[in-house]
């Protein structure tokens, strides 16, 4: 059977139509036109090939199993009505956020350098004032400085007198502190220092002044108040240093979203005041003479020694961490910063 089209005319709406040549004689069919049932005569022309092209048989071509059937045509005589029959298509791209810890980190990297770099600071302060803290302990021959010492005693005894005691006392105070031969060592105020250096044969420094029996004991009842003073400084050194150590540590993983039982902590670790507990030392040295601590120095105000005074730099240091620590608190408790903790990805 020949694939070829052939041509035919509706009887009713006098459309020309095109069949396909597989549509044998006595076939019905309808016409797209008028949807008028048109029989396919017996002798039809068969319409020019347009293209040779060939197509492929059909899978069960058995024209005597369809006879009565139906066929239906479709009219392609204006491409246009085809172009507005087909559905529309109405999208666009989805601009949503997909990657929930995108702004919760945008949120944290601010308050959580902040406060990164501000431990990291306390860190190596905390880490100086150990090494200030220990340091005569391993390289002076004493914790004390002597001569400080006995310009507080000078001083104390001094107001106690008055004429020529008083100035006694005054020219001894200006003696010792003018004697340039070597400082006023230990063997100086234990004797049994003296005598045991005696026994060795160590001779090749100078005693120094003598002092005398009350000069002696206040320098021993001033060592005996050292001793607790720089004690108490070495232990809360190493505690700020260890507690703002943790704390950078916590604002690290505040800043990669990996805990937000972590991030919560640095956050109020921040607000308490921990640092400050440095200022407990302030209880010990109030016993030495001179007073290590002493805000106000006796002989007037000196405003830089404010400025640069532990007590005023640790409340000044307490109320930046106040400020860091609050700020990261209330960006945490924000609910797209949770999200961003609690989102895992696409799995």
């Amino acid at each position: 059977m020949s694939n070829a089209a052939i041509s035919l005319k509706c009887e009713h709406c006098k459309a020309n139509l095109k069949l396909p040549a597989t549509i044998g004689p006595g076939k019905k069919i309808k016409c797209p036109k008028c949807s008028g049932v048109i029989t396919v005569p017996a002798a039809t022309k068969p319409a020019p090939e347009e293209k040779k092209v060939p197509e492929p048989p059909p899978s069960k071509p058995n024209d005597d199993d369809d006879d009565g059937k139906l066929y239906g045509l479709r009219d392609i005589a204006d491409p246009k009505e085809e172009v507005k029959s087909k559905p529309k298509i109405n999208y666009a791209l989805d601009t949503s956020n997909k990657d929930l810890r995108g702004p919760a980190q945008a949120a944290l990297l601010g308050p959580s350098n902040k406060i990164m770099f501000r431990s990291m600071f306390c860190v190596a302060l905390s880490f100086f004032s150990f090494g200030v803290a220990v340091w005569p302990f391993v390289f002076s021959e004493d914790i004390l400085d002597y001569r400080e010492t006995l310009k507080a005693y000078f001083k104390i005894e001094a107001a106690k007198l008055k004429g020529d005691d008083q100035k006694k006392m005054l020219e001894r105070a200006s003696k010792i502190d003018k004697d340039t031969k070597n400082d006023i060592l230990a063997r100086n105020v234990y004797p049994e220092v003296a005598e045991r250096e005696k026994k060795l044969g160590i001779k090749d420094t100078e005693p120094g002044i003598t002092l005398e029996p009350g000069e002696q004991e206040f320098i021993k009842a001033m060592r005996a108040k050292e001793i607790p003073y720089r004690i108490s400084w070495i232990v809360f050194s190493l505690i700020i240093l260890v507690y703002n150590a943790v704390e950078a540590m916590a604002a690290v993983r505040m800043q990669a979203l990996e805990s937000y039982n972590w991030s919560m902590a640095c956050a109020i670790m921040g607000i308490l005041p921990v640092n400050c507990i440095g200022l407990f030392a302030k209880i010990w040295s109030s016993e030495v003479k001179p007073d290590p601590m002493q805000l106000i120095p006796d002989d007037g105000f000196d405003l830089l020694q404010l400025f640069t005074h532990p007590l005023f730099l640790l409340c000044l240091e307490y109320i930046g961490s106040l400020a860091m620590g609050a700020t990261a608190l209330a960006v945490l408790l924000k609910n797209e910063v949770k999200e961003g903790f609690s989102y895992k990805g696409d799995t």
